[in-house]
């Protein structure tokens, strides 16, 4: 009896034993499963707020993707829109001479043309105009070559692009201006020498086309070519011009007096085409006071266009 007694109690015991290391594994199980599942949920709550973090990051991104792009089409657009304003200028300034052609408008134009250059001179030249807030014309020729024929020194082809910087209108005198070497041979010779220069003009401007040319010496300098080599100009889609009033600074000038007298006794137009030569020192002394006197006269100054009527198509 003893003996059955003493093996029940064993049995308690391993009972006992078995209970309290079930519940003391329960127990660490418990606390250690649930501190891993708290850890697993704060790197879930931590990886879903990188998530997030990163979501708001790459959403921010692309709005300053989108906000660039933007920009970049505005920059892009550049062009056509400055295109187009200058279309909406050139359209008032033809609507402006056609009212002063039919007489319903008693204003003046004025064309300043400078022929010949660039010379280093043209700079003077350009700091007046600004001076005055007036845009010109001005013939390019490449006869002079890249160094400035009045100052050997300098190189003249970056005026090119500063003729556009400050808003004047680049225009055709041929690339060699060879009115004694060949220009007036031919028509093809003529027509050969324009396109060359406009070739020039787009690879020092970056793409300026004009489409607007003068006759070394004047349309009559070419003789009995003149006709035909119009005609090709026009299957070209060019225009060309000549002048209606100069101070002969072309010429013979030898004082401010004389260049004076030529000026007013030419001026006798509602609008005007006026030659000068941006190398001659006297046409660029008297420049401001020419401005002026024409200004005061009615005329307002304003830089030539292909569809004007002073522009013979």
């Amino acid at each position: 009896m003893a003996r059955k007694s003493k093996k029940s109690e064993i049995i308690f015991i391993i009972v006992i034993v078995i209970l309290l290391t079930a519940l003391g594994l329960g127990i660490f199980s418990y606390f250690y499963f649930d501190k891993k599942i708290e850890e697993k949920e704060k790197n879930n709550k931590k990886i879903i707020t990188e998530t997030q973090s990163k979501e708001e990051i790459l959403k921010s991104k692309e709005e300053e993707m989108i906000i660039l792009q933007n920009e970049l089409d505005e920059y892009n657009n550049l062009d056509k829109k400055i295109e187009d304003l200058k279309k909406e200028y050139y359209s008032s300034i033809k609507d402006l001479e056609d009212a002063i052609i039919s007489g319903k408008s008693n204003k003046k134009i004025a064309y300043l043309t400078f022929d010949d250059g660039p010379y280093y001179n043209t700079y003077k030249v350009l700091d007046i105009l600004d001076k005055y807030n007036v845009k010109a014309t001005f013939f390019t020729t490449s006869i002079n070559g890249e160094n400035c024929y009045d100052k050997k020194s300098e190189k003249c082809y970056p005026l090119y692009k500063e003729y556009i910087k400050r808003g004047h209108t680049i225009a055709n005198h041929t690339y060699t201006h060879g009115i004694w070497s060949g220009l007036y041979k031919s028509v093809d010779s003529f027509i050969n020498a324009v396109s060359k220069q406009e070739e020039h003009v787009k690879n020092m401007t970056g793409g300026y086309i004009t489409r607007i040319v003068r006759f070394p010496g004047g349309s009559s300098t070419a003789g009995k070519l003149k006709n035909s080599i119009i005609e090709a100009l026009k299957k070209k889609g060019y225009g060309w011009v000549d002048w209606n009033a100069q101070d002969g600074d072309g010429g013979d000038l030898s004082t401010k007096e004389q260049a004076w007298s030529n000026l007013k006794s030419s001026i006798n137009e509602n609008i005007e085409v006026i030659l000068f030569h941006d190398y001659h020192p006297i046409t660029t002394e008297i420049l401001p006071e020419v401005i002026e006197y024409l200004q005061k006269n009615g005329y307002i100054l304003l830089p030539l266009f292909y569809e004007s009527n002073m522009i013979n198509k």
